[in-house]
């Protein structure tokens, strides 16, 4: 809270404060030492009412270090005090230490040790007022009752004041611990949104890369197996090495080119579709090739069977506009579930079904073959599946990837469409 403070006050420290307090207790004991001490002004006065004063004041200076024993000992002494005076002084060092009270303690104690001390004070002023001193042959009940009005009216504003401050001090508090947190809000957002553009930059790069270079590890193993004994076979591979790889760097060009767009949405990262998540095509004008979708299975069937391995493609329904995140997450999740047959299934087939229904989008990608995915009842280690299951999951989708009854594996996957928005 001393942050809280003025500037000037929050140099000060506990050993200042402290001087502080000694030195304003040592002026009240001398105002009132000089008081008690004057026979002319107070005639009658005892000889030990002056050091009597004086003690009664000198706790106060603790005030910070024992704030309740503190006000228990200045206000009956002050109480005493007042019983046995033949003239009251407003009492100072009962509000000095009056005022600390609601900054250290809750509403209710601060609340019950402000009448406590009324109350005290006020029996002071009644025995003052009811009993006689000295040459005061009669205490003066009316003028107990001023003293009182005034005295308590001192002890009362010092600790309305007191209560102010700590409510002052609890406001700005609260307005700078929401600061704080508006401000970890916004770096935890920031965060956030740069984990999911790097997870689905990662996602990106894994689906184009590890597609395109299954197809040419393939296209490359046929072209050395057949390069001496049939050498039109192996320029085939190599012609579609060729296309493979400038295929895979359009798409490349692309990712980067919605990467380094600038005044883009979403920043730096890929733009966003609007529709959940997933990268939005990049825009004809901006010199930029579509982002791939379903649409595009045929050409992507065309290239696995350059590489060896037939796909059967069964589209049932019809195809209806679907959001352009979730085209290319239905597309990426085809495409790496064939890469995955083509490196781990070992056999030259597989089968991909796409199933539009009025409410969703159903997936379904088989094979028969006994690879690493299949002969040990697990899916092959790797990001592929991973990528797979936060891409459906992105649209509240659901993702299945396990082995088939017997031999072979399955992956299948299911998309939620909101038909109104179609």
């Amino acid at each position: 809270m001393n942050a809280l403070r003025p500037p000037l006050l929050r140099r000060l420290r506990p050993g200042h404060w402290l001087a502080i307090d000694c030195a304003v207790t040592a002026a009240m004991a001398l105002v009132y030492g000089a008081e008690f001490s004057d026979p002319p002004y107070l005639p009658g006065m005892p000889e030990w009412a002056t050091a009597a004063t004086v003690l009664a004041v000198l706790p106060a200076a603790l005030r910070r270090r024992w704030p309740r024993a503190v006000l228990a000992l200045v206000v009956t002494g002050g109480a005493v005090l007042t019983a046995l005076s033949t003239s009251v002084g407003p009492p100072l060092a009962v509000a000095f230490v009056m005022y600390l009270i609601p900054l250290r303690f809750p509403p209710r104690e601060a609340l019950r040790l402000l009448v406590g001390t009324l109350v005290v004070t006020a029996a002071g002023l009644a025995v003052f007022g009811i009993v006689p001193h000295g040459i005061f042959r009669n205490g003066g009940v009316a003028k107990a009752g001023g003293l009182l009005l005034e005295g308590g009216l001192l002890i009362i504003v010092a600790w309305m004041i007191g209560y102010s401050v700590r409510q002052q001090r609890a406001y700005l508090a609260d307005r700078q611990e929401q600061a704080e947190r508006r401000a970890r809000e916004q770096v935890a957002e920031a965060r956030r949104v740069s984990t999911e553009e790097r997870l689905q930059i990662a996602r990106e790069l894994h689906d184009v890369v590890a597609h395109t270079m299954s197809l040419i590890a393939v296209q490359a193993g046929v072209a050395n197996y057949v390069v001496a004994a049939q050498p039109e076979e192996a320029a085939r591979a190599l012609s579609s090495i060729e296309q493979i790889s400038r295929g895979a760097l359009r798409e490349m060009r692309a990712l980067l080119g919605v990467l380094r767009a600038e005044g883009s949405a979403s920043g730096p990262g890929p733009a966003s579709d609007g529709n959940g998540g997933g990268p939005r095509p990049a825009q004809q004008g901006a010199g930029l090739v579509p982002a791939p979708g379903l649409a595009d299975l045929e050409g992507l069937v065309a290239r696995t069977a350059e590489a060896g391995v037939r796909v059967d493609l069964d589209v049932r329904g019809e195809r209806p506009p679907l959001p352009a995140g979730l085209d290319l997450a239905a597309y990426r999740v085809i495409q790496e579930a064939i890469t995955n047959v083509i490196k781990h299934a070992a056999t030259d087939s597989c089968r991909v079904a796409v199933a539009y229904q009025e409410d969703a989008l159903t997936l379904e990608i088989t094979d028969s073959g006994h690879g690493v995915g299949a002969s040990n009842g697990s899916p092959a280690v790797g990001h592929g599946l991973a990528g797979m299951r936060e891409r459906v999951g992105m649209y509240g989708g659901e993702f299945r990837a396990a082995p088939r009854p017997g031999r072979g594996f399955r992956v299948t996957a299911w998309f939620p469409l909101d038909p109104a928005a179609a």
